[in-house]
């Protein structure tokens, strides 16, 4: 058993530790199409529009999601301003958040050691740091599903202590009881109006194997009904007014967040391009949770089960449930993203912590061998290697020779690490694992930026919105074509505004923002019916600057034999040209 030594100081490290981990280069990288562009975007126009109740794309109505994210990012540029260190502030503190909560959790269950590697753990895993730096959605979630599941245990070990108290207590531990457990219905509700209704499968599945584990106890069961019916009055109250004024408000919106975005996710109809076969979450999971990966395959064993007390198993079996019913949950999804598991990584973050870093004995329960330690320890490196490799591939990207310097380097740090490594303890090696992980992650960090145009869909429009902002001038017109760039508002307001709405043409009328039932007519006549409208508008008198596709231009040239068209500049897979 791996052992270490408690200091008072160790949560100031800790804190010091993880707010570098997630404020270090936090606003270096610009945002990234197409979630984080739509999703900023989302919220500046809350701002520009001054409507905080209906989510707005390009100034029509997109009530895809709750508000919950908008209205963070909102309120983090209003206080600091359009950039993109205030755009993802709420990302990283919904990050720390879930670090804390973990901590929590692995305090509770195995005290400050257990509870200091289940931070330690979680913010050196790979996915959880950059969710934690990419806007969307998942991050916010996993948190509250975190809060809520620690509230719920919280709120069931309530129930034991009643249990052993006087009389003239109970009342005490009945209040502390409710008390942890309409705390777990308020993160509930904040899930809720992040994603709607599933941050109550896991949860409540938690709570639900805890009650089988404890079926005989009538009395449990009677004080979890009625902090339920309490509960759900509280989330009732939370969540129903949002959406009983957007549902009065804007017409279809119910039947397009209920069948279009919640059974539409689950079944896979409303997302393209997001399939995955039923093993897709192992690959995520066995790269996502690195560098501890090779520890999950001792994490489960009857002789570790034996050795926990009354409370912690109870509370391993809450993080089970968390962990395999959201793995399965989303293996069996026909809609499939990498970010949809994350919400198990605090729990997979503290069951590990408490399997091999909890103080005592555990000589009955087999260990990994010296060579998993190891692996652990290099995996950053060999990852740090890896990367630049990978994005050649996958992107066609020609790597800046910083990143080929880094992948030599790489390769020859894990060559000594394999050497030196041999004598090193299970202790040195997680913690090795610990500080090259973390260096890994903000290796990535700051090497992101180089390629952030080359992404391919997934670019930054930052340049195009500058370069847009420069060209333009009162009076000129303004079209993209091929393909809505869904946060160039972001950048280029105020040339695309409210008042001054670009023409769009060229793109399917089927997907974002369009999708959502009177989008297509509330955009009226700003909408190019074919390509003769676009060369109409070019061959005109008026200047006419366009956001294109690649080959946009040479695409209508030829249709303008006496109009040459001149480009202004070319961001990756976007172009900007005009007519004069």
């Amino acid at each position: 058993m791996i052992s270490n030594v408690d200091s008072s100081r160790q949560r100031w490290w800790l804190l010091a530790l993880t707010l570098f981990t997630f404020f270090f280069l936090l606003g270096s990288r610009s945002l990234n199409e197409p979630d984080e562009g739509r999703y900023a975007e989302i919220a500046r126009e809350m701002i520009e529009l001054n409507d905080w109740l209906v989510p707005h794309l390009w100034y029509v109505p997109h009530p895809n999601k709750p508000p919950l994210t908008y209205w963070a990012v909102a309120a983090s540029i209003s206080v600091f301003g359009q950039n993109e260190w205030a755009v993802r502030l709420p990302l990283a503190l919904a990050g720390i958040s879930g670090i804390w909560v973990s901590y929590l959790f692995g305090l509770a269950l195995g005290g400050r050691r257990v509870g200091v590697w289940s931070a330690l753990i979680l913010q050196s895993s790979l996915l959880y740091f950059v969710m934690a730096r990419l806007l969307t959605t998942d991050i916010f979630l996993t948190q509250f599903i975190a809060w809520t599941v620690y509230f719920f245990w919280r709120s069931w070990r309530c129930l034991d202590a009643e249990a052993r108290e006087k009389e003239s207590d109970r009342k005490h531990q009945s209040k502390r009881f409710f008390a942890w457990h309409l705390a777990g219905w308020t993160t509930v509700a904040l899930g809720f109006l992040t994603k709607g209704p599933v941050v109550l499968v896991v949860p409540m599945a938690a709570v639900a194997a805890l009650t089988i584990y404890r079926r005989r106890d009538g009395a449990r069961r009677k004080m979890l009904l009625l902090g339920m019916v309490a509960g759900l009055v509280l989330f009732s109250a939370w969540v129903a007014p949002w959406f009983w004024l957007v549902f009065d408000r804007v017409p279809l919106a119910s039947q397009f967040m209920i069948f279009g975005q919640f059974i539409g996710h689950a079944l896979g109809t409303a997302i393209k391009n997001r399939s995955g076969h039923p093993l897709y979450y192992f690959a995520i999971l066995g790269v996502g949770f690195l560098p501890w990966t090779l520890l999950l395959g001792w994490l489960w064993r009857g002789a570790h089960w034996q050795r926990l007390n009354t409370a912690q198993k109870e509370g391993w079996t809450m993080l089970s449930v968390w962990v395999l019913l959201t793995f399965v949950l989303f293996s069996l999804t026909r809609a499939k993203l990498p970010a949809y598991i994350l919400p198990l990584f605090p729990a997979l973050a503290v069951m590990v912590a408490l399997r091999f870093f909890a103080p005592g004995p555990d000589s009955n329960a087999p260990h990994p061998p010296g060579w998993t330690w190891r692996v652990c320890m290099m995996s950053p490196l060999a990852l740090m290697g890896v990367i630049p490799v990978v994005m050649r591939f996958l992107f066609r990207i020609d790597e800046p020779s910083a990143l080929i310097a880094q992948v030599v380097m790489a390769l020859v740090a894990v060559g000594l690490l394999a050497w030196h490594g041999r004598k090193f303890s299970a202790l040195q090696c997680a913690a090795l694992a610990v500080v090259l992980g973390l260096l890994n992650l903000q290796v990535i960090a700051a090497s992101a930026p180089s390629v952030e145009t080359s992404l391919k869909r997934n670019q930054t429009l930052k340049p195009l919105g500058l370069a847009l902002k420069q060209a333009w001038r009162p009076g000129v017109t303004l079209v993209c074509w091929g393909r809505l760039p869904q946060g160039l508002p972001f950048y280029a307001h105020p040339v695309i505004s409210a008042d001054n709405r670009p023409y769009l043409g060229g793109m399917a009328l089927d997907q974002v923002p369009f999708e959502f039932p009177g989008n297509r007519a509330r955009f009226g006549d700003r909408i190019l019916p074919d390509e003769t409208a676009m060369i109409r508008l070019l061959s005109g008198n008026r200047r006419v600057l366009v956001v294109g596709v690649s080959g946009s231009l040479n695409h209508f040239q030829p249709s303008l034999e006496h109009t040459p068209l001149n480009l202004v500049t070319r961001v990756g897979q976007w172009e900007l040209f005009s007519n004069r």
